[in-house]
């Protein structure tokens, strides 16, 4: 059976590794990560906020009360929408990072105009980002509420129905108190659908399994909105990071050069000094 034999060839290996220092000096692992926190919260926001929502309006509302509240619907598709729209704005942000990282910048950003388009480019995503980060600050002292809620309903279900039996129980729940009304836009003598207390047993243990099945997924939800507030200020630092390296690009391109003209002379001036020997 005849032997493989392997030879180390540095020069082959030597370039293989100048490859992957210029690869890994060209990727911006800043913006990477705040990227991968970003795109990670989104998914984490949606996914729980939306299943946690339509457990409360088909599992509670549509199935217990029987009627609809508009404004949960709107906020379930809302909130979906401005999470994409997040996800998208993470990646563009990567982009940019990729474009303002290692030789990629002095490349792209040589000239005056496409150093001032970089700056303000960094500047109009500095003020995006700020903006939004603000907003999902907002959202996250707003996903405090649900929490809060949860834990009021599983304070009263272990407390009002868990620990009875049907013959024992004799408490309403009675949506008012949470400040959820029917919508009683009806013309006089029309009869309103749904009802906004549950009194029987029956009636309100299977309520209190979907609270207690959708309570969690807020939480998870108010998780990812942190990590989407953690990556934006991620954002932000290496936005104004890559501001000032596009800004110094060109100074440094002319002194890099400089250097490079000057060692060349010292080594044509080196070559000339040495004698020839026979």
């Amino acid at each position: 059976m005849p032997i493989k034999t392997y030879l180390f060839n540095p020069a082959t290996n030597g370039e293989q590794c100048e490859g992957c220092y210029e690869c890994i000096g060209k990727t911006p692992f800043a913006s990477l990560i705040a990227g991968l926190i970003c795109i990670i919260g989104v998914g984490v926001f949606c996914g729980s906020l939306y299943r946690a929502l339509s457990l409360i309006i088909e599992g509670v509302l549509n199935s217990q009360f029987y009627f609809n509240v508009g404004w949960l619907e709107v906020i379930q598709i809302v909130f979906i929408i401005i999470a994409v729209c997040m996800a998208v704005l993470a990646i563009i942000l990567m982009v940019f990072g990729y474009l303002a990282t290692g030789a990629t910048r002095e490349n792209l950003y040589s000239g005056t105009k496409c150093i001032m388009g970089g700056r303000v480019s960094a500047c109009f995503f500095m003020v995006v980002s700020y903006l939004l980060g603000m907003a999902w600050i907002v959202i996250l002292s707003v996903m405090v509420v649900p929490i809060i809620v949860y834990a009021s309903i599983s304070q009263i279900c272990d407390m009002e129905v868990y620990s009875k039996t049907a013959t024992s129980f004799h408490y309403c729940f009675n949506l008012t108190q949470f400040g959820i009304y029917r919508n009683e836009s009806y013309p006089a003598g029309t009869a309103i659908p749904g009802r906004e207390a549950l009194c029987e047993h029956y009636e309100v243990k299977p309520m209190c399994d979907k609270v207690l099945e959708a309570g969690p997924l807020f939480s998870v939800a108010y998780g990812g909105a942190f990590c989407i507030v953690l990556g934006m200020i991620l954002f932000m630092i290496c936005l104004a990071a890559n501001y000032t390296r596009i800004k110094i690009s060109k100074e440094l391109t002319q002194y890099r050069d400089a250097v490079e003209m000057e060692e060349l002379d010292i080594h044509s001036l080196t070559d000339k000094k040495t004698p020839i020997s026979f």
